[in-house]
């Protein structure tokens, strides 16, 4: 068989030719960005793909798909493969055109636009929050006065926490106003509005392969939230212990809003549980994709297998590791967050016990702003333990380390020398 690869990361760590097989044929479409810009690594990054093309601009580039289309009439795929979030619509397309199995449009949107998301998952009677269609002012407005602040406002299509509102009071509405001139045009925006719920946030994380789960397994975030590290704080996350009393509710709520979403038959996904302040369970949303922000990293730590190798060999009909039921060790990461000013100093080196791995993202000099994104960070590690409590105690005393031994010059500038 003849795989399309469509990519846009860093493809270190992603040998889709392995992976695929030397039975099949990989060709990769992949952004410019993504590849590095060292010979050595560049010529290894690319062994294995009997056709590469480097695209500039991936995300916006229509070209992608023009090229895409040009090289199955050369070569006739038989399956495309796109891990991530902003290409999953994008591959279901192309199988539409191509004729070719897999994820299909309809199943995509469900998946990717959160609208037709909560309103597959309130027809099956998942709990969600109350929810509502933004285009214009009038629907925001409606809905608040419906429901009365807070609330929250993201874009039915987005991802990584981009664009994500919360609106407590007129002045944070008016700057979504501000921020979002699409409200008044005729064709309006791509927004959705949901009541603001105060919650613990859990994700839940696996792989179905032809139907049958392969590994699913909830984490909790506890106080932190995918909005903290935009504000500058740091935020965690940790898979449950077996013996959680959380761990089969979400289980069962995560598998019920499985069930409610046209299925891709194989495929990895991410998805977000709330638990308010009465213990209830709100289903959030998920995603046919990885997670993000090193979740794969906690996933290899604890159970032993990396889900993208997992879904890639399952695609080609390969026989795929044994996936453990429970996590062989528990695991957790932290992202330490950017703020505003010039980083002075980042040390090398995490010393606290039970980190398993620490990297710095940032090197003296840079000048930083604010978080764009959920995963965006200047510092991140990795920890192992035989309990939850455990590992949190070595992600919090991580944090209290980083933010410790970093200076960042608040101003933007590193402060003129003495004298």
């Amino acid at each position: 068989m003849k795989f399309l690869v469509l990519n846009r990361t860093p493809l270190s760590g992603r040998r889709f030719p392995e992976w695929i097989g030397d039975a099949h044929e990989a060709v990769l479409l992949t952004d410019e960005a993504a590849v590095s810009a060292d010979p050595e690594t560049r010529s290894e990054q690319l062994a294995g793909y009997t056709h590469v093309e480097i695209l500039p601009d991936f995300h916006f580039n229509p070209l992608v798909e023009l090229h895409a289309l040009d090289l199955h009439r050369k070569l006739g795929f038989d399956r495309v493969i796109a891990l991530s979030e902003f290409d999953i619509l994008r591959a279901a397309r192309l199988r539409e055109l191509m004729g070719l199995p897999g994820q299909d449009v309809p199943s995509a949107v469900a998946f990717r636009d959160k609208l037709r998301m909560k309103e597959l998952l309130d027809e099956a009677g998942v709990p969600v929050a109350p929810y509502a269609p933004v285009g214009h002012l009038d629907d925001l407005l409606g809905f608040l006065d419906e429901h009365g602040f807070p609330v929250v406002v993201k874009p039915r299509r987005g991802g990584g926490s981009m664009g994500v509102h919360v609106l407590r009071d007129r002045d944070d509405l008016a700057s979504l106003l501000a921020s979002h001139r699409d409200l008044g045009t005729d064709d309006g925006a791509q927004l959705l509005a949901e009541q603001y719920i105060e919650h613990e946030l859990f994700h839940v994380d696996g792989i179905v392969a032809e139907g049958r789960p392969l590994l699913m397994w909830p984490s909790t975030q506890g106080d932190t939230t995918c909005l903290d590290i935009m504000r500058g704080r740091a935020l965690h996350s940790c898979l449950l212990d077996p013996d959680d009393p959380l761990l089969e509710p979400l289980l069962e709520l995560t598998r019920r809003a499985l069930a409610a979403l046209p299925s891709p038959g194989t495929f990895m996904f991410h998805a977000e549980v709330f638990r308010d302040p009465a213990g209830r369970l709100v289903f959030n949303e998920v995603a046919s994709r990885m997670g993000g922000g090193m979740i794969e990293h906690v996933l290899q730590l604890g159970f032993g297998v990396t889900l993208p190798e997992v879904y890639v060999r399952s695609l080609a009909g390969h026989d795929v590791p044994a996936v453990p039921g429970a996590p062989e060790r528990i695991a957790g990461l932290s992202l330490f967050p950017p703020r505003p000013g010039t980083l002075l100093a980042v040390p090398d080196t995490c010393p606290v016990p039970g980190i398993s791995a620490y990297h710095r993202h940032a090197e003296p000099g840079a000048v930083l702003k604010p978080a764009q994104v959920s995963v965006e960070k200047i510092g991140s590690v990795l920890a192992t333990g035989a309990t939850r409590a455990e590992v949190e105690t070595s992600l919090a005393e991580a944090l209290d380390w980083f933010e410790r031994s970093t200076v960042i010059h608040p101003d933007g500038d590193r402060p003129a020398p003495a004298g």
